[in-house]
Formats: C-alpha cells, sequence, structure tokens
C-alpha cells in the first residue's frame, strides 16, 4: 500500500514538475502625450510588485527601438499554470490598491494609455519554461508567426519542438521563451522571444542559421513542407529599467 501512495505521489511530481509555462503578453498603445513617468510609475510601483507578492516573477516590460507611432510599451508575464493565471486576474480585479493607483495614475481626462491587446500562450513542449536572459544581453527580438491553416502551424510547432529549437541554442540565440497562442488575434500563431547583445549580434546569429547545415536539412524534410508561414512580423526591443527581464 505504502509504495502504490509514494508512485501516485512521485507521479503526481512528475507531472506538475512538467506543467508547461503559461504566457500572457501585452501590447500597450500610447497616446503621442501619453505621461510615460506615470504609466513607468503604476508598473514599477504596483502591478509589478503585486504580482510579485503571488509568486510571479521575471515579468518583462520591453518598449520598441523604433519610434514610429503610436508608441508601444510590451509587457511579459510568465505564470507557472493556468490556475496562476486565473488567480491573478482576480486579485488584480479586486485589489483596491491597484485600482486606486490605476484611477490616479490614468485619469479620464488624460489617460495614459489608448489601450491594450493581450494574448494567451502556452510554452512549448520543446521549452516548457522561460529562461532569464543574463545581463550583457539586453537587446530583444519578439517574432511572431501567423499560419494559413491548423495543419501548417502544428507541423512548424513540431518543426521547433524537433529541431529549430535545439539549433537556436547551438547557435547562441538566447532563447527567452516559445509560445503556442492559445488565445488572442490573428491565431493560429506561435511567437517567440530571442535576447542578444545587439543589433550585430543577431544579424551574426541569423546568417549562421539560415546557412547552417541542421537547418537546411529541416526545411527539406517533407514532413515540414509548406508549414511556414502567412505571415511574419517581429519587433525590436529594449527593456525599461525597472523590467524584470
Amino acid at each position: 500500500m505504502k509504495n502504490i501512495l509514494l508512485f501516485f505521489a512521485l507521479s503526481s511530481s512528475i507531472i506538475l514538475y512538467a506543467q508547461n509555462e503559461v504566457y500572457e503578453i501585452r501590447t500597450y498603445e500610447l497616446f503621442q502625450y501619453s505621461n510615460l513617468k506615470d504609466f513607468n510609475t503604476y508598473f514599477k510601483d504596483h502591478f509589478i510588485p503585486t504580482l510579485n507578492q503571488q509568486g510571479i516573477n521575471n515579468i518583462g516590460v520591453f518598449q520598441e527601438v523604433s519610434k514610429d507611432l503610436p508608441r508601444r510599451i510590451y509587457v511579459f508575464i510568465p505564470y507557472t499554470n493556468m490556475d496562476i493565471y486565473y488567480k491573478a486576474r482576480s486579485l488584480m480585479a479586486s485589489n483596491g490598491r491597484i485600482q486606486k493607483a490605476s484611477a490616479q495614475l490614468s485619469p479620464v481626462n488624460k489617460p495614459i494609455f489608448n489601450r491594450y491587446e493581450t494574448s494567451l500562450y502556452m510554452a512549448f513542449d520543446g521549452m516548457p519554461k522561460m529562461v532569464k536572459p543574463d545581463d550583457k544581453n539586453r537587446f530583444f527580438e519578439l517574432r511572431t508567426y501567423e499560419s494559413y491553416s491548423e495543419d501548417a502551424y502544428r507541423r512548424k510547432v513540431k518543426m521547433f519542438n524537433e529541431g529549430e529549437l535545439e539549433l537556436f541554442n547551438q547557435l547562441d540565440f538566447g532563447s527567452v521563451f516559445f509560445g503556442d497562442k492559445i488565445a488572442g488575434g490573428r491565431m493560429p500563431c506561435l511567437t517567440y522571444m530571442l535576447a542578444f547583445e545587439n543589433m550585430e549580434e543577431r544579424n551574426e546569429n541569423w546568417a549562421k542559421f539560415i546557412d547552417h547545415s541542421t537547418w537546411i536539412k529541416l526545411k527539406s524534410d517533407p514532413a515540414y513542407k509548406e508549414s511556414c508561414c502567412s505571415s511574419i512580423t517581429r519587433a525590436f526591443l529594449t527593456s525599461l529599467p525597472y523590467s524584470q527581464l
């Protein structure tokens, strides 16, 4: 009997440990007159500390390298699982301190942002947990691949899990996370983030990737033929001073 209970306990622990993380990515669109100082105060002093108190860490806040308008701020939030996401969402909606800060820093006559979009992702099986980049890799590339069919999309995800992720690691791409979008716009699609020292290193690594024998073999594999993509978009980002990534 003890052996049976021990087996179930170990099995439960393995399942819990192996859970894929859930990621939320928010994209805030600012007005031209938005007060970035108040925006940063809200996230630095209220939003992030409240989530940290719930054990949600490594929250990233990024701005685009481009100065194009409208300005956009990206917020990346990693959750251990979907239950943690639900609890955090409920907490933020009911937390009086957060609501008061939001009202004071973003008044109706001069809000700090126009709107935000949010998407949820399940971490890839090949990289079930995010990796925090080291201090020297502070130049980020956020890439999104949209697919023209569910079949093509699933084969592209499989291609990452069965070869591309390993190649990224070999070439020191600074992989931060890979996410399968489970809720949001423009589906089916995946999003991932890479971290480099600068644009020069980024360009050098991608040049090595394109000519690498592993990539040439992968893209010529019939199993992955025409798996990518109807659209590829990218954003080059730098972290704000209080970002935890």
